[in-house]
């Protein structure tokens, strides 16, 4: 177990200010109810299960019938280090990730695009970085613009 340096007592202050859980709760909240309006208005995508994380990734995956053909899937993300919303698409297994990583670098994608620095995804895109939860509406918006934007730029590239 990684030693916590007397870093456990500062944690404990924070805990006991309230504010970390109040604001990690409301986040998870809102990324619950992101989840629910995908599965409500859009009915294109196959809407996986939540995860909730250790306050690293909070996400839930998206797929349509042709990526999950592919063995693909969408994966929106709060990164809770970088305070951004991100998609990244990921494969089944790391064949999957090779093979779709392999052709996706032989073609442009666009600047926005970045190839993955995490072992469990292919391409990854910040959607939104320092997000104003005042504005959810906004962030739903654009992550859901992202999508869209994502999936058809796959298409253009994969088929």
């Amino acid at each position: 177990m990684e030693s916590m340096d007397g870093s456990f007592s500062y944690y404990q202050k924070l805990i006991q200010a309230g504010d970390i859980a109040r604001v990690y709760k409301s986040l998870i909240a809102y990324m619950l109810s992101l989840r629910t309006y995908f599965k409500i208005n859009h009915q294109e995508f196959i809407v996986g299960s939540f995860y909730q994380g250790a306050m690293d990734f909070t996400y839930f995956s998206l797929s349509t019938k042709e990526l999950k053909a592919k063995k693909l899937k969408l994966v929106i993300i709060f990164n809770h280090q970088e305070a951004s919303f991100e998609i990244w698409l990921a494969g089944q297994n790391k064949k999957v990730q090779s093979h779709y990583s392999g052709l996706i670098a032989d073609r442009e994608m666009g600047a926005h695009y970045r190839a993955s620095t995490h072992p469990h995804s292919i391409l990854e895109w910040v959607v939104l970085k320092n997000p104003d939860f005042n504005e959810t509406d906004t962030i739903t918006n654009r992550i859901e613009e992202g999508v869209n934007v994502f999936l058809k730029d796959l298409n253009r590239v994969i088929g």
